[in-house]
C-alpha cells in the first residue's frame, strides 16, 4: 500500500516542482553558492565495458582513450573555475564510471583539491577486480572511503546482470573483498535488491557473507528502473514492489540487526564499541548541498540544480572556450519545496535536527512543514528526542521509497541530458564546418 501511494505521489510532485530550461554554457546562479558545508562530487565516465544495467554516465574507456588527457584537464579547470567564485569544499566523492580505470590521472585531482579546499574526508567507487597497485596509489593519495560495487556473491545472478565474466565468480570476487578489507578507513560493499529473478534467501546469503568478510559498511539498495535499462530488466522479468517491501522488511533490515546499524535507509555502518557511526554516503546525507563536476554531473545548491554536459567532447569544448559546461538549470526550488526536500534527504539518512533546520531556513520545523511533520508523525514514520526526529523501521522504508523514486527522475534527467547533448554537439560540430568552408572561401 505505501508504494502505491507514494510512488504517484512522487512522480506528480517532481514532475511539477523541478522546471528546467536550457543554460548551455551559463555559470552558476550568484545566489547557489550557501553558506554551510558542501560537498565536490567529481564524474569519471570511463568504464572497461558499459553494464546494461547502468544508468550513470559511462563510456567504454578503450573507445575514449584519447580522451582522458583533456577530460582531466578539463576537470581540473572547471574544479579552478568554482575556487574562483568563492567555493569551498569539505568532502569528495568520486563516481562514475569506474573511476578506478584511471587511478594516476585521479590521484593528480585528488591531491589538487586536497591542497586547493578544506577537504576532510574522499570516497571512490571502484569495481572487484580492483588492483594492488590501484589500491596503492589511493592510499597514498589519503583516501578514506573505498566503495565496491558487488551487488551480488550469486553466480547465476551475476550471469544475468552481465558481471560474471567481468568481474568473475561470486567466490573470487568474495576473496578479493578480504585482501581489500582494512586497507581504508571505510570500505564500503554495494548490493543491488529486487531484481527479477532474485530471491530472498539469494540476498541473505549475500548479506551474511558482506557481514562475514568484516565489511565496514554495507549499501543495499532497491532496483531502480528506468528509460537507459528497462529493456534488459524486462529479459529477467516483471519487477515485483511487493517482493521490494518483503525483502526489506523480513531480509535486509533483520539480517542487518545484529551487528550494523542503519546510518540511511539502504546503507549500514558496522557496530563500534563507542556507538558512533562511521559513515561517508555517497547520497548526499550530511552534504545536501553538492557541486558536481565532470561529464553528466549534477549539482544542487541552495535551490538550484544543475545539469552538466552529458558527451565528454561537448564538455572539453565548453571547457576550452572559458565557459562552464552546463547544459541544463533548474528554476531555483520555491522555499516550501527547498523544506521539504531537506526534510526528505535528513530523514532519508534517519534523522532531523531541529535546531539545524531552523537555522537554515529561519523557521521552526514544524511551522515551517506544519502539515508534513504531523502526517510522518501519525503514520508512525519517525519518534521524536531531545530535539530530534528519527524516523522508524516504517519511515525508513517510505523514505527509501521516496529516493528511489527521486533516483528514478534523476535517471530521466540523465536520459533527457544524454540526449540533448548529443544533439548541442552535433550542432556545433555543423556550425564549425560551414565557419570553415565560409573561412576557405573567403580566403
Amino acid at each position: 500500500m505505501i508504494n502505491s501511494a507514494l510512488v504517484p505521489a512522487m512522480k506528480y510532485k517532481l514532475s511539477k516542482t523541478l522546471k528546467f530550461r536550457k543554460a548551455v554554457g551559463e555559470p552558476p546562479a550568484e545566489d547557489m553558492n550557501s553558506k554551510g558545508k558542501k560537498l565536490l562530487y567529481i564524474h569519471v565516465p570511463y568504464c572497461e565495458e558499459v553494464c546494461p544495467f547502468c544508468c550513470f554516465n559511462s563510456y567504454d574507456i578503450n573507445k575514449y582513450r584519447h580522451t582522458i588527457k583533456e577530460y582531466f584537464k578539463a576537470i581540473k579547470q572547471e574544479i579552478k573555475m568554482y575556487k574562483d567564485l568563492g567555493y569551498d569544499f569539505n568532502s569528495a566523492y568520486v563516481g562514475g564510471g569506474t573511476p578506478t580505470t584511471v587511478p594516476d590521472e585521479l590521484a593528480e585531482i585528488l591531491e589538487y583539491i586536497r591542497k586547493e579546499f578544506n577537504i576532510t574526508e574522499i570516497s571512490i567507487e571502484a569495481n572487484p577486480k580492483i588492483s594492488d597497485k590501484t589500491v596503492k596509489i589511493f592510499q597514498d593519495a589519503g583516501l578514506d572511503r573505498l566503495s565496491i560495487g558487488i551487488q551480488s556473491f550469486n553466480d547465476q545472478l551475476l550471469k544475468e546482470i552481465g558481471r560474471y565474466e567481468k568481474y568473475g565468480s561470486g567466490e573470487e570476487i568474495r576473496e578479493r573483498v578480504k585482501e581489500i578489507i582494512g586497507k581504508f578507513r571505510i570500505v564500503n560493499l554495494d548490493f543491488i535488491f529486487n531484481l527479477p529473478t532474485q530471491t530472498p534467501e539469494i540476498l541473505k546469503a549475500d548479506l551474511e557473507t558482506a557481514i562475514e568478510l568484516g565489511a565496514d559498511q554495507i549499501t543495499c539498495y532497491p532496483l531502480m528502473v528506468a528509460e537507459q535499462n528497462v529493456r534488459n530488466i524486462k529479459q529477467m522479468g516483471q519487477v515485483n514492489y511487493d517482493k521490494e517491501r518483503y525483502m526489506y522488511f523480513n531480509t535486509v533490515l533483520p539480517t542487518m540487526k545484529e551487528k550494523y546499524i542503519p546510518a540511511s535507509s539502504w546503507c549500514f555502518s558496522r557496530k563500534r564499541e563507542d556507538k558512533k557511526i562511521d559513515m561517508i554516503d555517497e547520497y548526499i546525507v550530511d552534504y545536501q548541498d553538492y557541486i558536481g563536476v565532470g561529464c553528466g554531473s549534477f549539482s544542487f545548491a541552495n535551490g538550484y540544480v544543475n545539469m552538466n554536459a552529458y558527451t565528454i567532447p561537448l564538455y572539453i569544448s565548453l571547457i576550452k572556450e572559458g565557459k562552464f559546461p552546463t547544459i541544463m538549470r533548474s528554476y531555483k526550488l520555491a522555499f516550501k519545496e527547498h523544506m521539504r526536500y531537506y526534510m526528505m534527504m535528513s530523514l532519508f539518512g534517519r534523522r532531523l535536527n531541529k535546531e539545524k533546520f531552523r537555522e537554515r531556513f529561519g523557521v521552526e520545523y514544524e511551522r515551517g512543514l506544519w502539515w508534513e511533520s504531523k502526517f510522518v508523525k501519525l503514520m508512525g514514520m519517525v519518534t521524536e528526542e531531545r530535539g530530534n526526529v528519527y524516523t522508524t523501521e516504517k519511515g525508513m522504508y517510505a523514505f527509501l521509497i521516496m529516493l528511489r523514486q527521486f533516483f528514478v527522475y534523476a535517471n530521466r534527467l540523465r536520459f533527457i541530458g544524454k540526449k540533448g547533448s548529443v544533439e548541442i554537439e552535433t550542432e556545433l560540430k555543423k556550425l564549425i564546418k560551414e565557419s570553415d568552408k565560409a573561412y576557405s572561401i573567403s580566403g
